[in-house]
């Protein structure tokens, strides 16, 4: 699905007539996307994780993952409420916790999720440096984070807070038009 840089600036929310657009586009258009990144994150979640996925739009992740997974504690951040709004239509039949949430000022006690995940947001994040330190912030002690984004996310401001342990291309069905990079990383057990 291409991406309308003039629809809105980076670390804005889509909200309005872009948040419908883009729930009825990503629903017809990316399932398959958000199927295959949800079955490499379902092999990697622990049994009973509690997930947040950050920048969660309409809930295709999330729905995803509860199908594969029905085991996960998930929950959906979203910096607009339209489509918090969105997601919670589309995810009702399911049990999610949903809130409205800027990623540099998480809502949660700190070490709540063993998993964090993300898909095509982080690059649209106001302030990367803030949010890293809230992504460590509420990993537990050996929790990861999954960042699935386009070559220009911040992965090296991530870094900074949080080593990485890897870095490559994901394979999906819109590969050849989403170059996407799978980014992972890990909370140290200990604090140094």
């Amino acid at each position: 699905m291409p991406h309308d840089h003039e629809a809105h600036r980076h670390g804005e929310a889509i909200e309005g007539g872009h948040s419908r657009r883009y729930n009825r586009l990503a629903r017809l258009l990316l399932k398959s996307q958000y199927r295959r990144i949800a079955a490499d994150i379902a092999a990697a979640a622990p049994h009973g994780a509690a997930v947040l996925d950050i920048g969660t739009g309409p809930g295709l992740l999330l729905r995803a993952l509860a199908t594969t997974r029905p085991d996960l504690r998930l929950t959906g951040i979203d910096l607009a409420q339209d489509m918090i709004d969105h997601a919670t239509e589309n995810l009702a039949d399911l049990r999610v916790d949903l809130q409205a949430a800027d990623v540099a000022n998480l809502p949660f006690d700190n070490a709540t999720f063993d998993l964090i995940v993300t898909t095509y947001s982080s690059h649209h994040w106001s302030n990367p440096e803030s949010a890293a330190e809230e992504i460590k912030r509420v990993l537990r002690p050996g929790g990861r984070l999954l960042d699935y984004d386009f070559e220009r996310a911040p992965f090296t401001t991530l870094e900074t807070a949080l080593p990485a342990t890897s870095r490559t291309k994901f394979r999906a069905p819109w590969s050849l038009v989403m170059k996407t990079i799978r980014f992972e990383a890990r909370r140290p057990m200990t604090e140094q």
